[in-house]
């Protein structure tokens, strides 16, 4: 049971924002701003593939193009971010 577990942790093993004693200070506050900017980019944008992208998920997720995406403001009074609050 133990050589399962240490040969789990091996160095190629991906692990964000780590674990054990030496886990990550900010991966709370990180996943935060992720939450916020997504949920301002669903209320506020819209988008759409720029071109044609085929992922492959060996051994993550990726996309060759990068996935290009065309973005567009969405105009209108129910917009949530207005232009006072733009940064």
């Amino acid at each position: 049971m133990l050589l399962l577990l240490l040969q789990s942790n091996a160095p190629s093993s991906f692990m964000p924002y780590g674990g054990g004693p030496r886990l990550c200070a900010g991966s709370e506050l990180a996943k935060l701003e992720i939450a916020i900017f997504l949920h301002h980019l669903v209320l506020n944008f819209r988008w759409e593939l720029a071109e044609p992208d085929q992922a492959f998920v060996y051994p993550f997720v990726d996309f060759p193009k990068g996935l290009p995406i065309r973005v567009q403001r969405i105009a209108g009074e129910h917009s949530v971010l207005t232009e006072s609050t733009a940064m």
